[in-house]
């Protein structure tokens, strides 16, 4: 799977112009705040995903513009096809091969891409809010059928939350969607519990190349439904019946305290919790480890790679994990687009197929 070509119009800093991009390894040089992040974040943006960085379409604009677009060529196993979106201040809408979509999750699947920046270095010790965005969002890489379970979840949580703030709220009030919280939520937590199962052994594998020493890494999901042990019953049965439980405190607190939104990661190091006791090294290599993780199982369950964004990543490593990283996304034939300050890293300046670009005041070209 590859992207051959991305189309723009009004996107952020980016000139209004078509890039071609290489099918294997892509280096995009330039100095900060010429549009180097901007160029692969437009092209993760074809997948029908948020952005990486932000949840608001109003900062992909251009300043003092009300739209912008992104068009892209994507080559995988079925063919060719030109995914596309359009992005204003009240949201977005997508295209394929030149027809408008009812909806954006109609592009799900149709491009695959894993990206990598600085801020992910944040996800071992971060908030477990960023941990469940990192499950969610490469579940739906894998399924993209998830989504809906998962949006029919939020959007129910998003109606108790606001019955909850009532004051003459009462258990009847709360039962219908608590009855579609278990619904939901019951399938979300087992997605989430299959995925990290998968995950983890993945995660460890490569674990074990970055930090042989430290021993070897574990992931499980931390839920209440966990907790107590699935056993043979059900977890929409489980889920409910905490619910039911929990209804009195949260009416007196106003909020709702169970469910699967308050699911996290647990990331251990030799059954060390890493959360709290990972060293700076140790946390860059947890956080390569589960990237590369999730694009193994991407291409053992889809048969073929995604396509693998790296904004500015290498400024952060030391030259033993830069070398041991780009060891592993250059062993197989794999589209990578990778952005830098300076020269590729040495590994990749020796691939005989490397594509050199270069962005200056937003307008990209050969190096």
């Amino acid at each position: 799977m590859f992207v051959s070509k991305v189309k723009l119009y009004k996107f952020r800093n980016l000139a209004d112009q078509q890039v071609e991009l290489s099918e294997g390894p892509v280096y995009i040089s330039g100095l900060n705040g010429n549009g180097k992040t901007n160029l692969i974040e437009a092209v993760y943006l074809l997948t029908g995903s948020r952005s990486f960085r932000t949840n608001s379409t109003t900062e992909l604009l251009r300043f003092g513009e009300r739209e912008c677009s992104v068009f892209g060529t994507v080559t995988h196993a079925s063919g060719t096809e030109e995914l596309g979106l359009i992005f204003t201040a009240s949201g977005r809408t997508g295209s394929l091969n030149g027809e408008a979509l009812d909806s954006i999750t109609e592009l799900l699947g149709r491009l695959r891409a894993v990206s990598f920046s600085p801020a992910d270095f944040s996800l071992v010790k971060g908030a477990p809010a960023g941990r469940r965005k990192f499950l969610d969002r490469h579940m739906v890489d894998l399924q993209p059928g998830y989504l809906k379970t998962l949006l029919g979840y939020q959007r129910a949580l998003a109606n108790k939350s606001a019955l909850l703030k009532q004051s003459t709220t009462t258990y009847q009030h709360l039962e219908a969607w608590n009855e579609l919280l278990a619904e939901h939520g019951g399938k979300v937590v087992d997605n989430r519990r299959n995925f990290i199962e998968l995950l983890s052994d993945k995660s460890a594998s490569f674990h074990s190349e970055y930090a042989p020493s430290d021993g070897p890494l574990t992931l499980e999901l931390e839920s209440a439904l966990t907790e107590e042990g699935q056993g043979a019953r059900d977890s929409r049965d489980q889920l409910l019946e905490q619910l039911e439980r929990a209804a009195p405190r949260e009416i007196a607190m106003r909020s709702p305290v169970v469910g699967p939104h308050r699911d996290d990661i647990k990331i251990s190091i030799s059954g060390v919790d890493c959360r709290s006791y990972a060293s700076q090294g140790q946390t860059r290599s947890v956080v390569l480890s589960m990237k590369l993780g999730v694009i193994e199982l991407i291409e053992s369950q889809n048969g073929e790679a995604p396509v693998i964004l790296l904004d500015d990543v290498d400024s952060e490593l030391d030259s033993g994990r830069s070398e041991r990283l780009f060891a592993a996304l250059l062993r197989k034939p794999r589209q990578l687009i990778i952005t830098g300050t300076t020269s590729p890293p040495e590994q990749l300046g020796r691939h005989a197929a490397l594509q050199l670009l270069r962005v200056e005041k937003g307008i990209v070209g050969p190096a």
